[in-house]
């Protein structure tokens, strides 16, 4: 019968019980809050390669995100020239940093070919430019100024990987030798 495939409750009756995906031994599927078996797409791409459903499941998603957030969405925030104006908060979000909205420019498709597709319908006017900056570590950044540390203010000029260098400092081994473990323990 047919069954609603934006319905998590529907979805998942037909997918889990109906069909017995994912049920096999070692097979451990998240639940919600309510016990039934999640049907997040994190968890349904544990589930790719089980049955052929699960890739179609997700390339629907993928199509009602971009369509949702992007195709539907955008026009009714285009100027009257047809051109589009991001509003940029500065409050908006809890780390501090710069934010946008209307739409959000953080937040534009890349992953994905049809993401990227979307990407290409954002473009600056005739002799103007979008640019693209990522402050690279700037909690830190400020920290190694504001401290005085000269060895975080050395490896910033030095332009290493802050984690990397930390971590070697921390553990006293040279940057060669520093593990994972190690890595992520100096950035926590």
């Amino acid at each position: 019968g047919d069954f609603t495939i934006t319905s998590p409750k529907q979805l998942g009756g037909v997918l889990f019980e109906k069909w017995g995906v994912g049920q096999e031994p070692g097979k451990r599927q998240k639940k919600t809050a309510t016990g039934q078996i999640s049907t997040r797409e994190s968890e349904l791409v544990k589930l790719k390669g089980e049955h052929a459903i699960i890739d179609l499941i997700l390339a629907h998603r993928e199509l009602q995100k971009l369509l949702s957030t992007y195709i539907d969405a955008i026009p009714p925030l285009l100027d009257p020239d047809g051109r589009l104006h991001t509003t940029f908060v500065q409050t908006g979000a809890a780390t501090g940093r710069l934010s946008s909205q209307n739409p959000n420019l953080q937040n534009i498709p890349i992953k994905t070919e049809l993401g990227r597709r979307i990407r290409t319908a954002f473009v600056a006017p005739p002799g103007n430019r979008l640019l693209s900056f990522d402050y690279s570590q700037i909690e830190l950044r400020l920290a190694a100024f504001l401290s005085g540390d000269a060895k975080l203010t050395e490896i910033f000029k030095r332009g290493e990987d802050v984690h990397s260098a930390v971590a070697a400092e921390v553990f006293g081994v040279p940057q060669s030798e520093v593990t994972y473990d190690m890595r992520r323990s100096a950035k926590v």
